[in-house]
Parts: structure tokens; C-alpha cells; sequence
């Protein structure tokens, strides 16, 4: 006698639980790849807009109003000519103390302190007073002890950044500034040109070259370097040149939002999502024709006729 042996067959659906898992997986993975590039665009833009809503402010307050900020903080930056030098990284300045008070309330009246935009890297960057975390992670900050952004013979501006946050660009790009660009500085209605000559890789206590100097308007950015190691500092210095009416359109220009890094990761990610979903749709195909075969092999057979015999 022989028996039939009954081969154990899966159950409709098993395939599609079975992929269920891994599409997650890589679904959590994409986001997770995906998130630097979606922080870091939505903090360009929100910096991008205070930018904006700076030089919007400016635009409809009263002239009269703004000349007497911008006047006020070059009487401070001729009281405080030797003012503290410090690596706004490394050193903090005593918050409390009354000296650093009333630089608080310097060019306080607006949304921010000053506006810096750098063309030849799309840049385009509110500032605000001091160099505190929380400062450097929404914009620019103005060195504490440096001259007001406010131009004047005599004066030494210096402005710093973060690069290589993982959440905004801020000034990653600093390092692509060349001699001969132009920096331009917006404070309250008045706009201003810098014209890059110098610029230098130097350890955090370096201070020297940011100190003011007779007869000349200086500005000078900082930001750490190399990337990601952040062991010196990336110093881009600049003197004040003529400006010329037509280019105070520079501040109305949008700062770039996409970073070349930015581009990889999101083809990266769409060849990715691209393979899962070629995947899922073979998975599919399979599992249907698994499960006609099994509905097939489960029809009953036809049973056949018999006759009668007389």
C-alpha cells in the first residue's frame, strides 16, 4: 500500500509579512540618512528668513531712529578701542559683568545685530551680539570686544560661524572664499562693502591680526577648522572699499540652501527607495503566483462518469 506524503506549503500572505520587515528597516534607514539634509535645509531657511525680516525691520523703521543707533555705536566702539580679544570658542566672557551688559544693548533694537552676505558662496547670514552657543547655532555672532559692525577708521569688526554642524550650513563654505571677494555688512540702514585680502589658518590663541588698526576699517570672519577636527581657526580678513547703490541689491539675494554633500545623499537615497520598491514588486509577483499554484493545486478534480450496464 502506498501513502501520499503531504508537503508542507505556505500559508497565503507569509511572503508579504516576510518583506515587511526588511522594507522597514531600510525605510528607517533612509530617514535616518535623509534627516542631516532635511535639519540643515529647514535651519538655511529659517536663517535665511531672519535674515530677511532683518533687513525688512530696517526698511520700515524710521530713518532718524536708525542713525542715532548707528551713531551711539560708534561713540561705544571710540570708548572701547582696546577692548578683550578673546577665541569664541574656547573662552567665555562673563555675561553678569556690567562691561558686557551694556554691549548688550548696542544696536538692540532690531531682530538681530547686522546682516552679512557673502556672494561668492551664496551666504547670507543674520548676526547677533556674543558668541554663545545658542547664538552660533541660529547665525553669526559678532566677537565680543571687537568694534562694532558699524565702520570707522580705526575699527576691527570680527564676526564668527560654525561650520560643520550637522543640522545647518552656516558657513561650511567660508573656507572656498578667495582674495578679492567682497563681504558685504548691512547695520541698520548702513551698508557697507569689504573687499577680502588676506586670509589665514591660525591656532585658537592667536589673536593678533584682530586687533584694530589706525586709519584702516577692518573685518575679519572666523570659523573653525579643519572640518569636523575644528583644532585652528579659519580667518578671512577684509579692508572697506566704495560701494557702489546698485549692489545693495545683494542683500535681497537668496543664500544657497543645497550643499554638494546634500545632492549625494539624496540620490543615494532615491536609488535606494528605487531598488526597495523593484524589490517589493518582484516579492509580490512571486507571492501571487505561489498563491494561484496553491489555489490550483487545491481545486478538486473532476470525478469521473461512470456508466451503467444493462
Amino acid at each position: 500500500m502506498s501513502h501520499a506524503i503531504d508537503t508542507p506549503r505556505k500559508k497565503p500572505g507569509s511572503g508579504r509579512r516576510r518583506a515587511l520587515l526588511p522594507a522597514l528597516l531600510v525605510i528607517i534607514g533612509l530617514v535616518v540618512m535623509l534627516y542631516p539634509v532635511v535639519a540643515s535645509q529647514w535651519n538655511n531657511h529659517v536663517q535665511q528668513e531672519a535674515a530677511q525680516r532683518y533687513e525688512d525691520l530696517v526698511q520700515e523703521t524710521d530713518p532718524v531712529y536708525l542713525n542715532e543707533q548707528v551713531e551711539r555705536a560708534r561713540a561705544y566702539n571710540e570708548a572701547h578701542t582696546d577692548g578683550p580679544i578673546l577665541d569664541p570658542w574656547l573662552a567665555r566672557v562673563n555675561e553678569d559683568n556690567l562691561d558686557y551688559q551694556e554691549y548688550l544693548k548696542q544696536l538692540a533694537g532690531a531682530s538681530a545685530m547686522s546682516h552679512v552676505a557673502i556672494p561668492s558662496i551664496e551666504s547670507s547670514l543674520p548676526v547677533n551680539h556674543g558668541t554663545t552657543d545658542a547664538v552660533l547655532q541660529k547665525g553669526l555672532g559678532h566677537l565680543y570686544g571687537s568694534a562694532l559692525p558699524v565702520g570707522g577708521e580705526g575699527n576691527h569688526t570680527v564676526i564668527t560661524g560654525h561650520t560643520g554642524l550637522t543640522n545647518a550650513t552656516l558657513w561650511d563654505d567660508l573656507i572656498n572664499v578667495k582674495e578679492g571677494d567682497a563681504i558685504y555688512v548691512s547695520t541698520y540702514g548702513e551698508r557697507m562693502k569689504y573687499e577680502v585680502h588676506g586670509i589665514e589658518t591660525v591656532l585658537p590663541d592667536e589673536t593678533d591680526s584682530l586687533r584694530s588698526v589706525a586709519g584702516e576699517d577692518l573685518l575679519t570672519l572666523i570659523t573653525c577648522t579643519p572640518y569636523g577636527i575644528n583644532t585652528h581657526r579659519l580667518l578671512v580678513h577684509a579692508h572697506r572699499v566704495p560701494m557702489d547703490p546698485a549692489e545693495e541689491s545683494v542683500f535681497k539675494d537668496s543664500a544657497k540652501l543645497m550643499q554638494w554633500w546634500m545632492w549625494l545623499v539624496v540620490a543615494f537615497a532615491a536609488l535606494v527607495l528605487l531598488a526597495l520598491i523593484w524589490w517589493l514588486l518582484r516579492n509580490a509577483r512571486r507571492n501571487r503566483a505561489a498563491a494561484a499554484a496553491i489555489a490550483g493545486d487545491m481545486t478538486p478534480a473532476p470525478t469521473p462518469r461512470t456508466t451503467d450496464q444493462e
